[in-house]
């Protein structure tokens, strides 16, 4: 391997840009250069991003060098989808000097190239399901695996890895329902979900109270258990055992903080540290004006 993409935050973290960030990422997010042979609506890699991160393409020596000292907790890996991509993924993580865990974020695998990924040290994988329904996914993702192909390998990266991440995008069109039922099915199976805000242009397409109300379903459902009450497909109620500000967090692996991946930084969607009293505030009024919220602990 030559070369290899790295997110711009990650890139000063490792000394490779000097910018200046509003949070450091607590893990390093590397972009293997091949091209992506998807058709997803939503993704603008062919401009140099992935939703609002630009990715510079570096030579991997050069990066490969500062791994290991950077303090971080984790390393993923943006796989684009193609052909050959589980195999050069493979390859990377067998090249990189590091101790940290690595995660890959990946289209749907073969058993085969699971294992072959595991033996070559790969830690656990997330995977772009993205959409809620079926239906949304045929809408949104061209020229992939499918919906059912993404789920299938999702329980099988669980079986064989012992982790995995499952990728949810909120702003798609789907009902509120039918993305806490996809929540609660990846729960059940020991998966955890990454929640993503779909980010249109430059601004990110999802009322922030809608999307802090599903923050604490999702929470919830991973955690303490909650029942849920919904109008039409909308939340329009739910109780839960605790309301805790960690609901607000970004979610997915471990060490994964994903600093303004879907959002700009003056409108923080998944805070990339520990809210502070006024934030955490804010945030549970956000949620209880799109959905009445009840606590059992109080």
């Amino acid at each position: 391997m030559t070369s290899i993409r790295v997110s711009l935050a990650t890139a000063a973290l490792l000394g490779l840009k000097h910018c200046r960030v509003n949070a450091e990422p607590t893990t390093l997010y590397f972009m293997l250069p091949e091209p992506c042979h998807g058709g997803c609506r939503y993704c603008n890699q062919k401009n140099g991003y992935l939703s609002r991160v630009r990715w510079p393409e570096f030579d991997f020596s050069e990066v490969n060098k500062k791994v290991q000292n950077s303090g971080a907790q984790r390393i993923c890996i943006q796989c684009p989808y193609h052909e050959h991509s589980a195999e050069a993924a493979a390859q990377a993580v067998r090249a990189l000097d590091t101790s940290l865990p690595v995660s890959l974020s990946i289209h749907a695998l073969t058993s085969d190239e699971m294992v072959m990924l595991r033996e070559a040290g790969v830690e656990r994988v997330g995977m772009g399901l993205d959409c809620a329904t079926e239906a949304i996914f045929s809408k949104w993702k061209r020229d992939v695996p499918s919906w059912h192909e993404y789920k299938k390998s999702l329980y099988r990266a669980k079986r064989i890895f012992g982790d995995a991440t499952c990728h949810l995008m909120v702003g798609l069109g789907e009902d509120d329902e039918d993305i806490v039922a996809v929540m609660r099915e990846m729960a059940a199976r020991g998966i955890r979900v990454a929640l993503f805000a779909y980010f249109r242009g430059n601004e990110t397409a999802v009322a922030r109270p809608r999307y802090r109300a599903l923050q604490i379903a999702r929470h919830a459902i991973e955690t303490d258990g909650a029942t849920f009450s919904f109008e039409e497909g909308r939340l329009v109620e739910m109780e839960v055992s605790s309301l805790r500000r960690e609901a607000f967090l970004t979610s997915g692996c471990p060490g994964c903080n994903r600093p303004f991946y879907n959002e700009r930084v003056t409108k923080i969607y998944n805070h990339p540290c520990i809210l502070n009293d006024e934030q955490a505030k804010r945030a549970f009024e956000e949620a209880q004006n799109y959905a009445k919220i009840h606590c059992t602990a109080e």
